[in-house]
């Protein structure tokens, strides 16, 4: 469900890189594929980045159409063709049943603590990418 979104949005940063960059590079005798990883990529790296990340928010917050693909089975399994319950889904699906102050009312709210945690990694992940090729002070 996200790689429309990642694709879309990485067209974007791609055709953004200026002409006058890639003109520049041809002229001074680099190959087009060259052109390419040396000068387009790089300088669409932060759209490229971004499109990911958002991509991947959508994909850890995306609940109902989640739910009703994947089956809504809350069950552990090692097989990827068996019904499952995204941790989104499974926050959507009980919070509105589970006894305020229980136990299983503070699981949930532990699921949705994990869920940040994992946020918070992926954008530390993509500011040291961008720091990496110098596309972010």
């Amino acid at each position: 469900m996200a790689i429309p979104t990642i694709i879309s949005l990485s067209e974007d940063a791609l055709v953004s890189v200026p002409y006058a960059l890639k003109n520049a590079s041809l002229a001074l005798g680099a190959s087009h594929l060259q052109t390419i990883f040396r000068v387009t990529l790089p300088a669409a790296l932060p759209g490229i980045v971004a499109a990911v990340m958002l991509g991947i928010g959508r994909v850890i917050g995306e609940t109902m159409a989640v739910l009703m693909v994947t089956g809504n089975s809350a069950i552990l399994t090692a097989s990827p063709l068996a019904s499952v319950r995204t941790m989104t889904a499974t926050i959507a699906a009980e919070m509105g049943e589970v006894p305020f102050g229980s136990v299983h009312y503070q699981a949930l709210f532990w699921i949705g603590i994990i869920l940040l945690v994992i946020t918070f990694f992926l954008n530390i992940v993509a500011q040291r990418v961008l720091k990496k090729y110098g596309m972010m002070k």
